[in-house]
């Protein structure tokens, strides 16, 4: 690998480390470019447990911009977020751009009603109706053009398992519309850290799905591979490698660096 813009640190609530670790680890792994990209705060999802607190947002940009310093000359350094798509969010999008270089779109939850008070995990989703609904998000964010790539758009797969015809059509309504706005999807090696999970099709990764990947490959989608990391020493570990080695034996259509502006 030569880059990863999908890294979190300790700001988020669920992971380890600041910034300047990342980049530190990056250097050692000859990486020519490093985004830190944490679950950007959002005062109507009540989980601060697992993202940004509102009062920590600064220091967290504060943080990057010292490694960035540290690192003038070794390492590209980049801002991101991993972001939600929600309804009725366009000012939220537009405050956090004037913030950082970049965003991820990363959906962890629905609503069957498009509220913010009856939110579904991605993580749970069960029925063919909860991953149709999940298909309609991934599709308004990738019209909305917020995102510089879809973090893990198969991730519905960790509750509904079973790859059957609507997990096939909803992975056919996401290529669709990856291909008609031209956005790059990530292939997201965090699932091979999960662990299996039994399914249908025998005991799978919850994700990535290769089923759905090959859908993707399908298509001729752009795709990008992302290490997803809590902690320094997981930026390039056994994970990524694994995840790396089944990447690049599906042939999907790589794009190893963003434009980022």
């Amino acid at each position: 690998m030569k880059a990863n813009y999908h890294t979190h640190t300790k700001f988020c609530g669920h992971a380890s480390g600041k910034a300047w670790d990342y980049v530190k680890e990056a250097i050692k792994q000859k990486f020519e470019v490093i985004g830190i990209s944490d679950h950007a705060p959002n005062y109507r999802v009540q989980d601060t447990n697992v993202r940004m607190k509102e009062d920590k947002f600064l220091e967290y940009i504060a943080d990057i911009d010292q490694a960035n310093t540290l690192a003038e000359g070794k390492i590209k350094v980049f801002k991101g977020l991993e972001v939600e798509f929600f309804f009725d969010h366009e000012q939220y999008y537009l405050d956090l751009h004037n913030h950082v270089d970049y965003m991820i779109h990363g959906q962890h939850y629905i609503s069957m009603t498009n509220e913010m008070n009856n939110l579904i995990s991605g993580f749970a989703l069960g029925t063919k109706e909860e991953i149709f609904k999940y298909s309609e998000y991934l599709v308004q964010a990738m019209e909305s053009k917020n995102f510089a790539f879809l973090a893990h758009p198969d991730l519905y797969m960790c509750g509904y398992r079973d790859f059957d015809q609507y997990a096939e059509e909803v992975a056919h309504i996401i290529c669709k519309k990856a291909v008609e706005t031209d956005t790059i999807l990530e292939f997201n090696a965090n699932g091979f850290r999960r662990g299996v999970q039994k399914t249908p099709q025998g005991f799978l990764q919850p994700y990535p799905r290769l089923e759905f990947w090959e859908i993707v490959k399908s298509y001729g989608i752009k795709t990008i591979i992302s290490s997803d990391c809590h902690s320094p020493k997981l930026l390039y570990d056994t994970g990524i490698k694994e995840a790396e080695e089944v990447y690049n034996k599906l042939g999907l259509n790589e794009v190893t660096f963003l434009n980022i502006k």
